[in-house]
C-alpha cells in the first residue's frame, strides 16, 4: 500500500463527529447558560442528528466506509503525480484536523465553565450567522502559520494544508449564505394571493 495515512482519514471524520457530540453534551452542562446559540453543529447536514444527540448515526458511517472505498483505488492506482496525491493529503488531514482542534478547544473552554462557574456571568444570544463567522474567523489561527510553512518547505503535505484551510472557509462561507438565504425567505413578509381582501 502506497498510502497507508489514508485511513487515518475515517478516524478523523469519526472523531470529528463523536467530539461534536460530546462538546454539545458538555456545552449544555453550562456555556449554554451563558452563550444561546441556535445550533452547536455548524453543518446543517449533521445539526439534526448532533441536537438529538444520536451516538450510532448510520448515514455518518455510510460517508466515511464510501470516502475511503472511492479513494482508496483513485489514489493507489498512480495514475496521479506523486506530489498531487501527498498535497490532496494534506489538504484533507490539516482540514479535519483543524476541525477537531477546534472541538478540543471547545471541550476544555465547556469544561472550564462548568468547573469555574464564578469566573463568568450574564448571557449572550448569537445568531448561527456569527458562530459560522466566528468560527470561520478562527481559521486564521491555522491558515497564517501553514502558510509560513508552506512557503519555506514548499512541501505539498504544507501546500495542500493550505489548501485544506481554505477548503474549510469556502465551506464556512457557503454554510453562512445558505443560512442567511434561509433567514430571509422566513423572514420575507407573506405576498397577499389575488382576491383576498386587505
Amino acid at each position: 500500500m502506497r498510502y497507508p495515512e489514508l485511513f487515518i482519514l475515517p478516524v478523523l471524520t469519526l472523531t470529528d463527529y463523536f467530539l461534536t457530540l460530546a462538546a454539545e453534551i458538555q456545552r449544555s452542562k453550562k456555556y449554554a447558560d451563558h452563550f444561546r446559540i441556535e445550533h452547536y453543529e455548524l453543518n446543517p447536514v449533521w445539526q439534526t442528528q448532533v441536537a438529538q444527540k444520536k451516538w450510532f448515526n448510520p448515514k455518518h458511517i455510510l460517508l466515511t466506509v464510501a470516502i475511503v472505498v472511492l479513494l482508496l483505488p483513485l489514489l493507489e492506482s498512480g495514475l496521479m503525480p506523486e506530489s498531487f496525491v501527498r498535497g490532496f493529503l494534506g489538504c484533507l488531514l490539516v482540514c479535519f484536523g483543524s476541525v477537531i482542534g477546534r472541538h478540543v478547544c471547545n471541550l476544555l473552554t465547556f469544561r472550564r465553565i462548568e468547573q469555574k462557574p464564578g469566573e463568568i456571568s450574564g448571557q449572550v444570544t448569537m445568531a448561527h450567522s456569527l458562530l459560522l463567522s466566528l468560527s470561520m474567523y478562527q481559521c486564521a489561527l491555522v491558515l497564517v502559520p501553514l502558510v509560513i510553512v508552506a512557503v519555506l518547505s514548499r512541501t505539498p503535505v504544507a501546500i495542500g494544508g493550505v489548501f485544506g484551510v481554505i477548503l474549510l472557509l469556502a465551506i464556512h462561507l457557503q454554510w453562512i449564505r445558505k443560512y442567511n438565504s434561509q433567514k430571509r425567505l422566513l423572514n420575507k413578509p407573506a405576498q397577499p394571493t389575488a382576491g383576498s381582501c386587505s
